[in-house]
């Protein structure tokens, strides 16, 4: 029985009855006791949160780069999974999102004016991450925006991460039944006016931040973690935030273009991640940088008829990845 096995035996399924049990009297237990949230100053004094769980002064540490409107709490499960293993764990809130500093005068606008904060935000995380954990050997797990976000960073720093693990990465966004080029010269046009005229505006049918039914939702198909994830955010409002502004997006677009591009100068071990049935991000960048890596290794899975939130969804599909984060980082001990 390998070790990844034993994390699901170690829990009941997510659909069973005794799941919200087990959250509430294990993870949050676990989060509450044994996770430290700290906060640092990134370069432009934007206060910006992270989360971690220390296992041990030689543990290996998984750093989890989270996608658009998350926060560390929403990897509750994931940090008590991996701590089971007898790995350290670290989240980054982004800025503008979970408890980090907020960039507009409303909190609920997802915005960031340029995309590339983010990147730069990340690298000082892992400075901060070096002093707390020293040269323990480090897997990066990311998930949608955050793939984003960890392809640049990885194409263009020098860093301590020795494996990259891509979730449903944003690398293209889907606009549905409008043309892709179409879409982009919108909110371009759209972002410049904003940027000059007026404060950020939410790009069109965007608002504040409302809790969606599970029978709408598109992110998973785990009703027992989507209620447990909608609990946390209304019960600690400073994490709710609602739709991205015209910058934002217009910086994500340009940015999963910029990913695509630099994707072949990483250097070290790659695995992504598709899920099949994404209605969030589009699978068409996905396919562009596994075509365009050539150098190994490299690996490209689809998690068939998943929904975006790997992390989130039903056992059966969020085990797989699960497995490939606990056995790519237990690969660095031996290594």
């Amino acid at each position: 029985m390998n070790q990844s096995f034993n994390v699901q035996q170690q829990r009941p399924a997510d659909d069973t009855p005794e799941w919200p049990e087990f959250f509430r009297s294990e993870v949050e237990v676990f989060w509450q006791q044994q996770v430290t949230a700290k906060y640092f100053t990134a370069f432009d004094g934007i206060k910006l949160h992270f989360a971690y769980y220390k296992h041990s002064a030689t543990a290996p540490l998984v750093v989890i780069a989270p996608g658009r409107i998350e926060s560390a709490l929403k990897y509750q499960e994931l940090f008590w999974e991996l701590a089971q293993q007898g790995f350290s764990v670290a989240a980054l809130d982004h800025r503008g999102q979970g408890l980090s500093a907020r960039l507009t005068h409303n909190p609920h606008q997802g915005h960031v004016e340029d995309f590339n904060d983010f990147v730069r935000d990340f690298a000082d995380f892992t400075d901060q991450l070096a002093t707390l954990f020293g040269s323990v050997p480090k897997t990066l797990f990311s998930h949608s925006m955050g793939g984003t976000i960890a392809t640049i960073y990885c194409a263009t720093y020098q860093h301590p991460y020795r494996k990259l693990i891509l979730s449903a990465p944003m690398f293209s966004i889907e606009t549905g039944k409008v043309p892709y080029w179409l879409a982009r010269a919108v909110v371009a046009a759209g972002a410049w006016i904003n940027r000059y005229l007026s404060k950020p505006w939410y790009f069109f049918g965007m608002g504040d931040y409302q809790k969606v039914p599970f029978e709408d939702n598109v992110l998973t198909h785990s009703k027992q973690r989507y209620d447990t994830f909608r609990s946390v955010y209304d019960n600690v409002t400073d994490v709710q935030l609602g739709g991205p502004t015209f910058n934002w997006l217009y910086e994500a677009i340009s940015a999963a273009m910029n990913a695509q591009k630099l994707a072949n100068n990483i250097t070290i071990p790659v695995l992504l991640f598709q899920a099949g049935n994404d209605k969030v991000v589009s699978a068409s960048g996905q396919k562009k940088v596994a075509a365009m890596i050539t150098r190994n290794p490299f690996r490209f899975e689809t998690i068939e008829g998943a929904h975006h939130e790997l992390m989130m969804e039903t056992d059966k599909f969020r085990q797989p990845v699960l497995n490939a984060i606990i056995e790519e980082t237990r690969e660095l001990i031996t290594a």
